[in-house]
């Protein structure tokens, strides 16, 4: 699960600096340049897919999953008293 967590880590990252990276290139007025469209083009492909993999892992649930698990089990404090009055009745 760590493999996955450092994954989902990266594809954000890199998606997030993608998408700065045309923020970049609009606010330095090179947007309409052909290098400026190209790199737009470009970045905007590459955050398309990493934000993607990210966003499609938040909607299957996997990320939620992937965080309880790294979280480590949750300790219900109510299981052990209602287990015990189980046995005695």
């Amino acid at each position: 699960m760590l493999q996955a967590a450092i994954l989902l880590a990266i594809c954000l990252l890199v998606g997030l600096i993608a998408l700065g990276i045309c923020a970049w290139v609009a606010v330095s007025g090179r947007l309409f340049t052909m290098d400026g469209l190209l790199m737009v083009a470009i970045s905007l492909a590459a955050a398309t897919f990493f934000v993607g993999n990210f966003a499609w892992s938040l909607r299957t649930g996997e990320v939620r999953e992937i965080l309880s698990q790294l979280r480590g089990p949750k300790k219900q404090p109510g299981a052990a008293s209602d287990s015990a009055g189980e046995e005695k009745a």
